[in-house]
């Protein structure tokens, strides 16, 4: 199963690099990708998040995709959302972390449940 990561991102310079550190951190040794919004943003967010991509070597296929002009929360997580190729999806804003256990954990109930 592919877990779908989508983080809308803008003007987020301060936090994206935990974000996506805990994001690239993850225990889960399943299929996952990782969808960057950026929703316009003017500072250097998108910068950060293509040099720590670039410096990345791991399993997460990560993508960054681009709004022209900022249009929202909710429209870069559906821009994601219709990009993403996972069976199962996972917001996480770009101005929060995530423990390193924290997609393992779901996908463990996820699994063993198949009503989910």
């Amino acid at each position: 199963m592919t877990i779908s990561i989508i983080i809308p991102a803008y003007n987020v310079a301060p936090y994206i690099e935990d974000c996506l550190r805990s994001v690239m951190h993850q225990s889960y040794t399943g299929s996952m990708e990782c969808l960057i919004v950026d929703d316009g943003s003017t500072d250097d967010s998108i910068a950060i998040a293509e040099r720590m991509i670039d410096a990345y070597d791991g399993p997460i296929q990560f993508q960054i995709l681009h709004h022209e002009e900022n249009r929202g929360l909710s429209a870069a997580r559906n821009t994601g959302t219709l990009r993403a190729t996972g069976e199962y999806l996972y917001y996480i804003d770009s101005d929060d972390e995530i423990t390193e256990d924290c997609i393992e954990k779901l996908m463990a109930v996820a699994s063993q449940d198949p009503s989910i």
